[in-house]
């Protein structure tokens, strides 16, 4: 299912409304929510990075662009997103949260 010409333009125009002055995103507007495709929860925001909204579910992470995003207000409702580079980038973004980094004292640095 494919989103219409309207819904990417409506889209685009409101996460453009989702930038601050710096072109950062307003992170409290996209974490810590159910996310929904398709009246389907997929799971819940839980970090940004970069372009991207990191997704968990009970199965595996997610990394969404967030181009995907249709709307964002109670839930985040995203439309289509390539699910295999998703997962992929999701993958690789909490192997990295899962390695610990230590200075040259033995001290744990985050």
């Amino acid at each position: 299912m494919h989103m219409s010409i309207i819904a990417k333009i409506t889209g685009f125009l409101k996460k453009n409304q989702n930038l601050k002055n710096d072109g950062q995103f307003e992170v409290h507007l996209y974490i810590g929510k159910f996310v929904k495709q398709n009246n389907r929860d997929i799971g819940e925001s839980i970090a940004i990075e970069g372009k991207r909204i990191i997704i968990k579910n009970s199965e595996n992470i997610l990394s969404i662009p967030v181009e995907a995003v249709i709307r964002t207000a109670e839930n985040i409702v995203v439309g289509d997103f390539d699910r295999e580079e998703s997962l992929r980038f999701g993958k690789n973004w909490a192997d990295r949260k899962d390695v610990l980094k230590f200075d040259d004292k033995g001290m744990m640095v985050s």
